[in-house]
């Protein structure tokens, strides 16, 4: 059994959902302009018959009075069904016996509106859904007024066929455009739903790449990680034995100091062991965390960059950090932190495939004009000229099969241009790549 998504809000027993409630607004909306539409058609009641048509008046405002009253009662019918049953009455039944009515008040046969009877069939084609019964109720209704009509004033029986036969006609179009109009309409809600199912076929689709791009940086990070614990993790077993031995042995004239020290670096181990986990953690979950993008301070972004990438950069290169306390920009800050850590990572992969004996990576920003420009490069073999106009392309990557998804850098564009900035790539005249992100100022 499906269980509601996690956040959404619950609907209350006997709540409609939103969907409905905002299908049943349009019903009443177009129930209502259906009562007020047939008012104004009173000037042409008085100018057929020269006068005022007061009794023409009553009758429309009976019929704007009588479809309003359905439309404001449609809220407590809650069977499809019956909800097409009110509107078919409101848009077929009732103007067909109001508009009957109205003509005999104004001379039957003689005025002209008698012709509008014959238009009736073509008319209700707004409420017909492509549905036979209505098509057929709606040319039966106009032949009924009609004949009644004729007949009450003894038209010969010639001048009525032939007018009935008109009415039928009209009828019989007004059928075969309610069925194009529902085949029309039933292909329009299929692909509704077909690009619906397309669209979050596609939103899944891109989940699970941004699930699998930041598994992948977790990937690469393993194996500094790894040695990144096991450092700490060593000295503060061997401290915590030292402090072992010492408590076994007489303390007379222990020195206190020596103790200090030995509890102060396995504080520092453990601190060290748990920042690690937490920037992982704050990696994995980078998404469940996005805010809205505003204001954001660069230092601590690059500075949670850096230390996560640094268990990895450590052992490879020599890494160079200068970013002022002025440079601010408009971004998100866990987005903006997950670009500069797939550029230095990108940039420890190109060192050690290369195997540079003296690898650099350096991290500047400035505030240029109006935009905050950071630059993130390295001395290792660059971009081949091929590679360039081809590197932020989804699923292309230069990497051995299983190292890399392709999806870094072209999310890293995707994300910077989100913040209304630009990222690019260009190669150092000196060796090696250098990747600009340029950010407006907040």
């Amino acid at each position: 059994m499906a269980q509601p998504h996690e956040g959404a809000p619950l609907e209350e027993p006997g709540e409609r959902p939103r969907s409905e409630d905002l299908v049943l607004r349009d019903e009443q909306r177009f129930l209502y302009a259906l009562a007020l539409s047939c008012l104004p058609f009173w000037l042409v009641d008085s100018l057929s018959v020269g006068r005022p048509a007061w009794d023409t008046l009553a009758l429309r405002l009976g019929w704007a009075g009588l479809t309003g009253a359905m439309g404001w009662g449609l809220r407590w019918v809650e069977r499809p069904a019956r909800r097409r049953a009110v509107r078919t009455l409101a848009g077929v039944v009732v103007p067909n016996l109001f508009l009957g009515l109205v003509v005999y008040r104004l001379g039957g046969t003689g005025s002209p509106l008698f012709s509008w009877i014959f238009v009736m069939p073509l008319m209700t084609l707004t409420v017909q859904r492509g549905e036979l019964w209505q098509g057929v109720l709606s040319t039966l209704l106009p032949l009924v007024s009609a004949g009644t009509l004729m007949g009450l004033e003894g038209m010969a029986p010639r001048a009525m066929v032939t007018r009935l036969l008109l009415l039928v006609g009209a009828g019989a179009v007004g059928m075969q455009m309610s069925f194009f109009y529902g085949r029309l309409r039933q292909a329009r809600v299929r692909a509704e739903h077909e690009q619906r199912a397309v669209q979050e076929a596609l939103e899944a689709s891109q989940a699970r790449a941004l699930q699998a791009e930041r598994l992948a940086q977790v990937g690469r990070l393993a194996a500094g990680v790894a040695h990144e614990v096991k450092n700490p993790l060593a000295y503060v077993q061997a401290n915590l034995r030292f402090l072992l031995e010492e408590w076994r042995q007489p303390t007379t004239g222990a020195d206190d100091t020596e103790y200090t020290e030995a509890l102060q670096e396995t504080m520092q181990g453990v601190e060290r062991i748990h920042q690690i986990v937490k920037d992982l953690t704050a990696l994995s979950r980078a998404e469940e965390t996005v805010a809205g993008v505003g204001r954001c301070e660069l230092v601590p972004v690059v500075d949670a960059s850096v230390r996560l990438a640094s268990v990895r950069l450590k052992s490879l290169v020599r890494l160079a950090v200068e970013v002022p306390p002025e440079a601010v920009a408009k971004a998100e800050p866990r987005r903006l932190g997950q670009v500069l850590l797939n550029l230095l990572l990108n940039a420890a992969d190109a060192i050690e495939d290369a195997k540079v004996q003296d690898g650099r990576v350096a991290v500047r920003a400035e505030v240029v004009g109006q935009w905050v420009r950071v630059v993130v490069e390295d001395n290792g073999p660059g971009i081949t000229a091929e590679n360039l106009p081809r590197l932020f392309t989804t699923f292309f990557t230069t990497k051995d099969p299983g190292k890399g998804t392709g999806l870094g850098l072209a999310l890293s564009r995707q994300y910077v241009e989100a913040f209304g900035g630009t990222l690019r790539a260009e190669n150092r005249p000196e060796g090696g790549a250098r990747f600009i992100v340029e950010l407006p100022v907040a």
